[in-house]
């Protein structure tokens, strides 16, 4: 059953063509959908979004996609339907969060901007392969700031999961808040529409 309702890369490609045309002018509110299916249907969905976390899964080539939903209810009970930036998976036996494998590690930075003695390798949407220099061991936990290119930094929590080796460990990560843990989604997206040439690149820059 639930292979019958992921939308295929096709079905993605016409929703962001969707998007794309409807993108609002700069400076108004996110791109998404507004939806009216009657009043019974709007009712469900409202309360479906109250209970739980929908989410809209896309395939694309070896990855699945889960863009989170967001619904409103508009003063003309009509719904507005907005897509966050995904969570992508590796399509596999047992699926798990895609990982970017830096090419120049980002720094970790304490407050007020200064370099720490950790560096991150590779990036996932709720993960971390950190590498300490020659002086140091990596920390069983660090609370400190993550250096994303050309944004400000974003404050991250991060407990150590195992050590690797040559100095590196892997962390389990938590955000202050759900718009940090969305631009570590937007910024994994976009590097990964660069990787793998995603033929549905063509998204709104609201939606990324």
């Amino acid at each position: 059953m639930a292979d019958q309702t992921v939308l295929t890369e096709d079905e993605l490609a016409f929703i962001r063509q969707l998007m794309t045309r409807a993108a609002p002018a700069k400076g108004d509110g996110p791109t998404g959908f507004r939806i009216d299916g009657g009043a019974q249907s709007n009712e469900l969905l409202l309360q479906l979004a109250a209970r739980t976390e929908l989410t809209l899964e896309a395939r694309s080539g070896e990855f699945r996609m889960s863009f989170p939903l967001h619904i409103h209810e508009d003063e003309l009970h009509s719904l507005n339907l907005q897509l966050s930036p995904p969570v992508i998976y590796e399509q596999s036996p047992t699926p798990r969060a895609w990982r970017l494998q830096l090419d120049e590690p980002l720094p970790l930075l304490e407050r007020g901007g200064r370099p720490s003695a950790l560096h991150v390798r590779e990036l996932s949407s709720h993960s971390l392969l950190v590498e300490a220099d020659n002086r140091h061991k990596p920390p069983k936990h660090f609370h400190l700031h993550l250096a994303l290119p050309d944004e400000a930094p974003l404050e991250i929590d991060a407990r150590r999961v195992r050590e690797v080796k040559d100095g590196l460990a892997a962390y389990e990560v938590e955000f202050a808040g759900q718009k940090d843990a969305e631009r570590i989604r937007s910024f994994l997206y976009q590097q990964h529409r660069l990787l793998h040439e995603d033929p549905l690149s063509e998204s709104p820059p609201d939606l990324v």
